[in-house]
C-alpha cells in the first residue's frame, strides 16, 4: 500500500497493541527472553505476571530452569498458575525440595494442568506427596520420575483429573488402581514404559482412552462402560494377554498378533486353540501385526477377524524382520463367510507395504472378498536395493503392483488403492484425529 510523504513509519507498533495480545506473545516466548522483553517498558514488565496464567517454564539453553521457576514463583506469590508446563529439568543440590515447594504453592493457585519433564540423570527423581495437595487439577502430564504411593484415599484429592499421561515414569499397579477407581471424570489415561506391571485392571466408568506400550502381563477390561479406544503399539510383541468382560463402547483396538491370548466371554485365542463364540460387534477399527514366518498366520487373521462382525478398519502391520527369510504356507481359501468382509470392511492400511509374496496375496484376498470394500492404502518402502534400502521405491515398481492387485473378479470393483512414499507414522494411531496431522496424510502419495 503506497504512504503518504513524510508519514512516519519508525514508530512502535507492537506497544500499540492490546494488552491480550502482548500477554499472548509474551506466554510462548521462552522464560528467558520473555524476562528480557519484559526490561523494555514498564508497560512490560506489567504484563509479565500476566503470563504466569499459563506459565512456560522454558529456557533457551535448556538449563537453570529450576532456579527460574522457584525465583519467578517467589516473585509474584498472588498471581494465579492454571497451567505449568516445564522444559527438562536438572537439580543442583541446593534445589532438591525445589518440586515439593512448587507443588506447595500451585496448589494454592488453582493450578489446572501440570506437565513436569525431569531430566535424563533425574530418571527416578521421587515425584513429591504434596502433588496430592492440588485439588483443582485436571490434567497431569510427567515424564521420567517415579510416582508416589497412592492410596485410594490420596487418590480421592485428584478427583478432577480428565488426562493422566504418565511416560518413563515408575509406578506400581496399587496406585494405578487407586487412580482409576477415585478419578472418577478420568477420561484419558497414558502410561507408556512404566516397568512391567502385573495386571492392569481397568475398572472406571468414565475412561474413554487408553494409550500404552504394553506394560503388563495381563490388561484385563472389566468395567469399562464409555472406554473407547486402546492404543498400544507394542501390545502383541510384549505378549500381553487380554481379557474382555464389559466394554460396550470400545471401537478401537491394537496392536493384536499371535502372541497375545485373547479371551472374550466364550471366546479364546490361545495358541492353536482358536474359538469364536462371543463377538465385539462394537469394534470399527482394529490393528493387526502379521507373523507370517508362523504356521497358521492365514487361519489366525480369518479367525479373528470373526471376532469384529461390525469392522470397517483394518490396519496391517508386519512384523519387525525387515528382510524376509522365511515365509510360512498358509492358505487364504475362506471356509466360511466372515461376517464383516461380507457386510462392512471399506478400509485395509498396510502400515509398511514392500511387495512380498505374502503381502500381495494377502493383499489380493481382502481386495477379492470384501464386498463393500472402498479404499486400500500401501505405504511403501524399499528393501529389495541395497541403495535405497529403507526408502521409498520407484513409480516403476509401484505402478507394477497395482497393477498385479487390479483383478477383474473383485468383489468391490471400484476400490481405490492408494500408494505412499513412506510408511505409516509410528503413532498414527494417537494422532489420527488430528486436523493438521489429517491435512498433512495425503501429501506423500505416488501419482500412479
Amino acid at each position: 500500500m503506497a504512504t503518504t510523504a513524510g508519514t512516519d513509519l519508525s514508530g512502535d507498533r507492537i506497544s500499540n497493541l492490546a494488552d491480550s495480545i502482548l500477554v499472548t506473545i509474551l506466554s510462548r516466548l521462552c522464560m528467558d527472553e520473555a524476562a528480557r522483553c519484559s526490561i523494555l517498558s514498564s508497560r512490560w514488565r506489567h504484563l509479565f505476571p500476566s503470563t504466569l496464567l499459563n506459565f512456560r517454564a522454558f529456557t533457551r539453553s535448556g538449563r537453570n530452569v529450576v532456579k527460574a521457576v522457584t525465583s519467578i514463583l517467589a516473585a509474584y506469590p498472588d498471581e494465579p498458575v492454571l497451567s505449568l508446563r516445564t522444559g527438562m529439568l536438572f537439580f543442583r543440590p541446593q534445589d532438591k525440595a525445589a518440586v515439593d515447594v512448587w507443588l506447595q504453592d500451585l496448589s494454592n493457585r488453582g493450578i489446572e494442568e501440570l506437565s513436569l519433564w525431569f531430566g535424563f540423570d533425574e530418571k527416578l527423581r521421587p515425584i513429591p506427596e504434596s502433588l496430592f495437595a492440588c485439588s483443582s487439577l485436571r490434567r497431569l502430564h510427567v515424564i521420567n520420575g517415579t510416582f508416589p504411593d497412592t492410596t485410594e484415599a490420596a487418590a480421592a484429592s485428584l478427583a478432577s483429573l480428565t488426562k493422566i499421561e504418565l511416560s518413563d515414569v515408575r509406578i506400581s499397579q496399587k496406585s494405578i488402581n487407586s487412580l482409576l477407581s477415585q478419578c472418577t471424570v478420568l477420561e484419558h489415561l497414558t502410561i507408556k514404559f512404566t516397568g512391567k506391571l502385573r495386571k492392569l485392571r481397568l475398572r472406571s466408568r468414565s475412561l474413554k482412552v487408553l494409550n500404552s506400550t504394553g506394560d503388563f502381563e495381563t490388561l484385563a477390561i472389566d468395567d469399562a462402560p464409555n472406554l473407547e479406544r486402546v492404543v498400544d503399539k507394542l501390545m502383541n510383541q510384549r505378549e500381553v494377554d487380554i481379557e474382555v468382560v464389559h466394554a460396550p463402547k470400545l471401537e478401537f483396538l491394537g496392536c493384536l498378533g499371535m502372541s497375545n491370548e485373547i479371551d472374550v466371554g466364550d471366546t479364546i485365542f490361545a495358541g492353536k486353540v482358536m474359538r469364536v463364540e462371543t463377538l465385539m460387534p462394537s469394534i470399527k477399527t482394529l490393528a493387526v501385526e502379521m507373523s507370517y514366518m508362523n504356521k497358521g498366520y492365514t487361519m489366525w487373521l480369518m479367525q479373528l477377524l470373526k471376532l469384529f462382525p461390525h469392522l470397517e478398519t483394518l490396519y496391517i502391520k508386519r512384523d519387525n524382520s525387515y528382510v524376509v527369510e522365511h515365509t510360512a504356507n498358509g492358505s487364504w481359501e475362506m471356509r466360511r463367510p466372515i461376517p464383516c468382509m461380507m457386510n462392512h470392511l471399506e478400509k485395509v492400511v498396510f502400515e509398511v507395504f514392500r511387495g512380498h509374496k505374502w503381502e500381495m496375496e494377502m493383499a489380493k484376498f481382502l481386495h477379492e472378498r470384501c464386498d463393500f470394500l472402498k479404499t486400500m492404502e500401501f505405504h511403501c518402502m524399499d528393501d529389495a536395493s541395497r541403495k535405497n534400502y529403507g526408502g521409498p521405491p520407484s513409480e516403476e515398481w509401484v505402478r507394477k503392483r497395482k497393477e498385479l492387485l487390479c483383478l477383474d473378479n473383485r468383489a468391490a470393483g471400484d476400490t481405490r488403492l492408494q500408494f505412499f512414499n513412506r510408511q505409516l507414522a509410528e503413532n498414527h494411531h494417537e494422532h489420527c484425529d488430528d486436523e493438521q496431522y489429517q491435512r498433512d496424510y495425503y501429501r506423500d502419495m505416488y501419482d500412479v
